[in-house]
């Protein structure tokens, strides 16, 4: 009865370092491979002039594509049974990470290959920092939920303030300002998220969830991307 009930409740299982440190290699080894998905994606089209007339034509496509996307993520993230069922788990996974990138391309049709590197690499080197203190980082973040729901919050109030600046007053330098603050924001939660995966803090993740692990952290690489889209060819400042 009891090695039954660990079956179904894989989370329950008393782990070992190997066991953890394989977890870890197969979560970013994943988020590598999503990564070049959107990468090999990502390029290709916006070398096509024609796929800037498409896109426009399309925006409302694009916002729902998005919409949906993060809906059936958050729908991943409550279903233990979904995450637990193999098949089931990679076609979700797999159809949120792609809706994920198709729905930015409303953002990158009015920018060019060397922008779109330049935000690729700008946005790497952050969620490399990020990971490299969730490793390094002695505090444990996992059991600071209040302190993260107060930075989170905080930053959000002041981000929003500064967007309306922007979208109003037409300035340029308060997007900035905005982008400062969400990377600020975001880099606890990258770290949150490098703990958790690790099993370094009081909270860890299942040692089934590793796909859960690397579509997180793509959610919080996507994040910071976004932001780099502001810098296009045919701007002016």
């Amino acid at each position: 009865m009891f090695k039954t009930w660990i079956k179904i409740w894989p989370e329950f299982q008393v782990e070992t370092a190997a066991q953890r440190r394989r977890f870890v290699f197969r979560t970013f080894i994943t988020l590598a491979c999503f990564v070049l998905i959107a990468v090999a994606q990502w390029v290709p089209l916006v070398c096509y002039p024609d796929v800037l007339s498409v896109v426009q034509r399309h925006e409302s496509t694009f916002v729902v594509t998005f919409l949906m996307s993060m809906f059936l993520l958050s729908v991943y993230l409550i279903s233990d049974q979904v995450r637990y069922t193999y098949c089931l788990s990679w076609v979700l996974v797999l159809v949120v990470v792609e809706c994920e990138i198709v729905s930015l391309l409303l953002l990158e049709v009015e920018t060019n290959v060397l922008y779109l590197m330049l935000g690729l690499l700008v946005s790497l080197l952050v969620m490399v920092f990020g990971v490299g203190l969730g490793f390094l980082l002695p505090h444990d973040l996992t059991k600071s939920m209040n302190f993260m729901f107060t930075v989170s919050f905080s930053t959000l109030v002041v981000s929003v303030y500064v967007a309306v600046f922007l979208g109003i007053l037409r300035l340029t330098w308060p997007f900035f300002v905005y982008a400062g603050i969400i990377v600020l924001m975001l880099l606890p939660v990258v770290v949150y998220h490098t703990q958790y995966t690790l099993g370094v803090g009081e909270m860890r993740m299942s040692l089934q969830d590793d796909k859960l692990a690397a579509l997180l952290l793509f959610t919080d690489f996507l994040a910071l991307f976004m932001l780099t889209l502001y810098l296009r060819p045919n701007r002016s400042y």
